[in-house]
């Protein structure tokens, strides 16, 4: 999600919100906005734990659903804030991840190879999530910039 106000204008009920947001300070909207993506995305990160869990080999001592993580970053050149469920040590294969507790091949079992079929656990935590994620992220950043201008 950005803090791009064009972005905003698509939600439905976003005018009232960004007429009051106009009255913050730049680091209050950021902090709004990163606290209500947060929480918006809480169920996104719920479900896939759920999903991972479901799927995660009792045989491994690694496992998927603990390393299912959400991060937050904000690009102070672009404005850009964004919230991203995902896999702690991401996609990318290095020597020593297995050591590191790291489940890099979790990619394998969402998208699956030629030699094993795709079980998805993160694309279906956003998809089943989409309606909740707006209308949650709407009402939190609506609420967080009440509590800024009281």
């Amino acid at each position: 999600m950005s803090t791009n106000n064009n972005n905003l204008n698509n939600l439905i009920g976003s005018r009232d919100v960004l007429k009051r947001m106009n009255e913050l300070k730049e680091t209050q909207i950021i902090s709004v906005m990163r606290s209500a993506g947060r929480k918006a995305m809480q169920s996104v990160l719920d479900d896939a734990k759920r999903n991972a869990s479901q799927i995660d080999d009792t045989e491994s001592p690694l496992s998927i659903a603990d390393n299912v993580v959400m991060k937050t970053s904000y690009k102070r050149a672009t404005g850009d804030l964004t919230i991203k469920v995902g896999i702690q040590g991401g996609a990318r294969y290095r020597r020593g991840d297995k050591d590191k507790g790291l489940v890099t091949y979790w990619r394998y079992v969402e998208f699956g190879t030629e030699h094993s079929a795709a079980h998805p656990f993160l694309r279906p935590a956003m998809d089943s999530n989409q309606a909740q994620i707006f209308s949650t992220f709407l009402a939190e950043v609506g609420a967080g910039i009440n509590r800024r201008l009281k």
